[in-house]
């Protein structure tokens, strides 16, 4: 399905670029995994190839999508928001992990957003610091440019749209 080098999203991880396959036996099992590094922390994970379907990996958007999309946050439509912080949580937690692009987009605006107008909680706070590197990941490795890059990209759309 995927080969050495290809650059794709982990859900809840971000973009990474697949650095190597390897084999494993555990407990008696010889499985086959992906290794995957995150450019942002240089985090190395291994994913088990039979269970990717199951984790909502994909390969990343190329830059003309991504622009799109990025330049059109102000437009995408927020779903209805908990005044429950525990809810919004979970809501969020389940668009993040459904790997679309669109849906981490979401997510960032609407906490992003928040913090701007009223403050998130500390869980809140940690998941739009995990959100945003997951949209700058995909940034970077699509668009082939650093982390300072990606986030200047994307802190100018995110201002455009989330004036306090």
């Amino acid at each position: 399905m995927y080969t050495k080098g290809d650059a794709v999203v982990y859900p809840m991880h971000g973009a990474g670029i697949i650095e190597d396959l390897a084999e494993q036996n555990i407990d008696g099992a010889l499985r086959s995994y992906y290794v995957l590094r995150i450019p942002i922390g240089g985090s190395k994970i291994m994913l088990a190839m039979d269970s990717v379907d199951d984790c909502n990996m994909r390969r990343i958007l190329p830059p003309n999508d991504i622009a799109d999309l990025i330049g059109g946050l102000a437009e995408l439509p927020l779903p209805p928001v908990s005044a429950n912080w525990s809810q919004r949580y979970k809501d969020n937690l389940a668009m993040m992990k459904s790997g679309r692009l669109a849906d981490t987009a979401v997510v960032f605006r609407s906490l992003y957003s928040r913090e701007k107008q009223r403050g998130l909680s500390s869980v809140e706070k940690k998941m739009l610091t995990t959100v945003k590197k997951i949209l700058l990941t995909e940034i970077m490795l699509s668009y082939n440019i650093d982390r300072l890059e990606a986030e200047q990209i994307l802190d100018k759309s995110v201002s455009d749209c989330c004036k306090p």
